[in-house]
């Protein structure tokens, strides 16, 4: 099963408005990727030299990851109305996929 990590940077200016449409959101996102998504890190927060930055990981079956990328793009809209406010998902394999990948297996 993948990881998919969605990375938000956000202006310091803007960290107010995204965080009430977070909250205006989160239920029904959550209720959206039950069954499609597992959440392993719901939202780490650090603040940047000039933006702050949130990450969350989600664990997805290979099967649901065109479905969960479709539901948090369709979320990630939602920031679209604030200026300087950007993100990027990312779709990473496990370690053991990847040596799968290659032919190789995890010491047991």
């Amino acid at each position: 099963m993948p990881y998919v990590f969605t990375t938000s940077y956000i202006p310091y200016n803007k960290a107010q408005e995204v965080a009430k449409i977070y909250l205006d959101n989160l239920k029904d996102f959550y209720a959206e990727i039950r069954g499609v998504a597992k959440e392993i890190i719901p939202i780490a927060v650090k603040a940047r030299k000039d933006h702050i930055e949130a990450v969350g990981v989600y664990e997805v079956e290979e099967s649901n990851v065109g479905k969960y990328l479709q539901i948090e793009s369709k979320y990630q809209v939602n920031f679209h109305v604030l200026e300087g406010f950007s993100y990027n998902i990312e779709v990473r394999a496990k370690a053991e996929e990847a040596l799968e990948m290659m032919g190789l297996k995890m010491p047991e």
